[in-house]
């Protein structure tokens, strides 16, 4: 059993610790308590390279006044402020509870990371200090290094090569080095690069522009449509962190289709009768030539007795198609051009040309020669009663 004077001892320790803690709690609950929050961030989220505005309000949370409060922003990276801006504030009094406003103008360093960062602010109150720090969201300049412009031709036909060039920009207020644009075509698609698909730069000022290019080669089995091609570009900034982009462009393979009007009625029509005329269009390009159409149009020596317009649908290159129309030729004629309107697509536009189709008209002379009055051909046979005379005249001398 413990001595009653050791007990005695020991409830005065108590006594004595509590009587303290007692006025230690009194004495912190009446002291003043400053607090510095951010209010909000223009622009939201801060961009590199750029200047912000920050607004924050310092709070008496305590209960008791504070005198003599000094603000100041410790400057720290990526964040700076210019000579000439305001980077600390004095309140004279702040009451308890009381809130004062401020603006603090600041600089994101061009080479600062995308990403989470604090604002330092230190508060001082009668030779105490106290660090205040605020999270702020960075986003990396949007543009930094872009691909001002692609020339290429609209079109391209398979087995060709073709130059395509580029123009590099730099839009940002910062260097960049190490840096590759490539070109990635893919195992899928029928464009190659000539050489190395990657092309290097060593390094690239603000605003300064370069001009890259490329030779593709188109394959020759390429079937027309337009086909994606990946852009890459890498690049490093002055802090050495490593930037990447991604971009494409499109490719169209498939040249221009072109049509080309004709006749098939090498014997022509006798003049004041009727006849068929026989329309011929081949496609000489190189492109389709989607839901073609015609419409033959009357003109001079001949008029049209049948519908003066056919519907032949695509016509691929080398693609060839006939139409018939039934006209009546004139009896004064001896020729005649039929205007024949071409209207199809050409990857979704529409086009539409007029070309001219020349067919004969038979004088009576000419059908006198070739005709007879049943209409069988006599030309043929006379010529075949000339060789036979002929024929037996040189048998009777062989004799």
């Amino acid at each position: 059993m413990r001595p009653l004077t050791e007990i005695n001892n020991t409830m005065k320790r108590l006594a004595t610790i509590t009587a303290f803690l007692i006025i230690f709690s009194g004495f912190a609950a009446a002291s003043p308590n400053v607090e510095v929050q951010k209010m909000s961030t223009e622009p939201d989220p801060l961009k590199v390279g750029q200047y912000a505005d920050v607004r924050f309000k310092v709070t008496n949370t305590g209960t008791e006044e504070a005198e003599n409060v000094s603000i100041r922003f410790a400057e720290n990276y990526p964040f700076s402020v210019d000579p000439d801006n305001t980077r600390s504030w004095r309140i004279a009094s702040l009451e308890e509870g009381d809130t004062y406003q401020f603006r603090l103008q600041t600089r994101v360093d061009p080479n600062a990371l995308q990403g989470q960062e604090e604002l330092k602010f230190i508060s001082r109150i009668d030779g105490n200090s106290r660090t205040h720090l605020m999270n702020v969201d960075l986003k990396a300049d949007d543009d930094g290094l872009t691909i001002k412009d692609v020339e290429f031709p609209d079109k391209v036909v398979s087995g060709t090569t073709k130059t395509m060039n580029m123009t590099l920009e730099n839009t940002a207020n910062a260097y960049f080095r190490n840096i590759e644009l490539s070109l990635n075509p893919g195992e899928q698609t029928p464009i190659v690069t000539s050489g190395t698909s990657g092309k290097r730069i060593g390094e690239m000022a603000p605003d300064q522009t370069r001009e890259i290019s490329f030779d593709l080669n188109i394959g020759r089995s390429a079937e027309n449509g337009v086909y994606s091609v990946p852009i890459s570009l890498n690049y490093e900034n002055e802090a050495g962190a490593s930037l990447q982009k991604q971009d494409s462009t499109g490719i169209v393979v498939g040249g221009e289709p072109n049509i080309e009007l004709g006749v098939n009625n090498e014997e022509g029509i006798p003049a004041g009768a009727k006849g068929t005329v026989t329309l011929r269009l081949v496609n000489r390009g190189e492109g389709t030539a989607n839901f073609v159409k015609i419409n033959a149009q009357e003109a001079d020596g001949y008029r049209i007795l049948s519908g003066n317009s056919v519907y032949l649908g695509d016509m691929n290159p080398d693609d060839y198609q006939t139409a018939e129309v039934e006209v009546y030729a004139n009896e004064t004629a001896d020729s005649a051009q039929i205007p024949v309107e071409i209207t199809y697509q050409e990857n979704g536009n529409e086009k539409t040309e007029t070309q001219e189709a020349q067919f004969n008209v038979l004088t009576s002379e000419e059908q006198s020669l070739y005709t007879q009055s049943g209409g069988n051909p006599i030309l043929p046979a006379i010529i075949a009663l000339i060789i036979f005379i002929a024929g037996i005249v040189y048998w009777r001398r062989r004799k």
